[in-house]
């Protein structure tokens, strides 16, 4: 866990603070004597004997970690699916984590341990498959190499947000269809993180699992090239097309969307070092209605594409083709 010798840190500091009857502390999750057990159910004690299991280097807990367990049942999960990388289910994850105390540094990283931590509430507790869990995830292999783990339902929800972006992305070229194989070629691109730099062949590989059409274009090698540079950056950028904030400690955050004019012609979007400005893309698109142009501009900023690629024909023709294609699906599956 690569926040451990922080919170540790922190935590000695809040001891002494303690210790000399400061009036006012700084606030420490980890600090039992701030937040004394008031209630100890016995759904929680089945919570801390599985999540021991599987790391054995928790030892106290407070009144923290009861109420965050409480509230992490009291969700739907489909409602903590949603929020396990940004909102209310993250939120509580992290309030957990940083307060238990570990004896050493726990082997798991800090998102592996989010990840068993749902786990256990869902399945061990919710579904009472203590049994079944323990034998996929204890010895699991990605776990043991990776320090945690990937979700099937969470790789798959990732994906659909790549194969948004991948289509668009594409321009001129069509990507019609996914092969069995790509989900896993994307999960091992996902476990690369920031790696993934690294790993060009893999990119090719998840590329040669997507049936594609309209290949007969000038240049396709360079295009083939430039696109998986273009992955390689989005999956960098996304965090793995969850925007979730790198373990390390040096990394902050990713930064949140800034609203700099109310005016909604003034309007610019800010992620990172990209930017949106609608009455910059309204100036380069002069013969767009103004409700394709926000279409545009949405699926811009949603799927981080750089506003010079935004004006291009090639790139609103293809939006519009998918928009048309999807409610063809669409229409047909409502038709079923």
């Amino acid at each position: 866990m690569e926040w451990y010798h922080q919170w540790e840190s922190e935590y000695k500091t809040h001891k002494e603070e303690h210790e000399l009857r400061t009036e006012e502390l700084d606030e420490c999750l980890s600090c039992e004597l701030c937040y004394l057990i008031v209630n100890e159910p016995i759904v929680f004690k089945k919570f801390w004997d599985a999540l021991f299991k599987f790391e054995d280097a928790i030892i106290i807990y407070n009144d923290v970690t009861i109420k965050g367990v409480l509230s992490l049942l009291s969700m739907d999960n489909s409602e903590r699916e949603d929020t396990i990388h940004k909102g209310r289910c993250r939120d509580i994850m992290d309030r957990i984590t940083e307060s238990i105390r570990y004896r050493i540094q726990p082997k798991i990283k800090e998102k592996g341990l989010r990840a068993i931590i749902l786990v256990i509430v869902r399945d061990c507790i919710e579904r009472n498959l203590e049994n079944e869990v323990f034998d996929r995830l204890i010895g699991n292999p990605e776990l043991l190499e990776h320090k945690y783990i990937l979700e099937d339902w969470d790789v798959k929800r990732r994906f659909e947000k790549f194969w948004q972006w991948y289509r668009v992305a594409l321009e001129e070229i069509r990507a019609v269809k996914v092969k069995v194989e790509a989900i896993g070629k994307f999960k091992e691109l996902l476990y690369e993180e920031e790696k993934i730099a690294e790993s060009e062949e893999k990119v090719k590989e998840l590329m040669q699992e997507i049936t594609h059409e309209n290949v007969e274009i000038d240049n396709v090698h360079e295009h083939h090239k430039n696109m998986v540079q273009k992955i390689i950056r989005v999956f960098i950028d996304t965090r793995g097309f969850t925007k979730e904030p790198e373990d390390s400690e040096s990394e902050e955050s990713p930064a949140s969307y800034e609203l700099e004019n109310s005016s909604e012609e003034e309007l610019e979007i800010i992620i990172g070092d990209k930017s949106w400005k609608f009455s910059e893309l309204k100036r380069r698109t002069s013969s767009i209605n103004e409700d394709q142009l926000k279409y545009i501009w949405k699926i811009g900023i949603k799927l981080m594409i750089e506003m010079d690629v935004l004006v291009t024909k090639t790139f609103i023709d293809k939006v519009q083709e998918i928009k048309e294609m999807d409610e063809e699906v669409g229409k047909r599956n409502s038709n079923m």
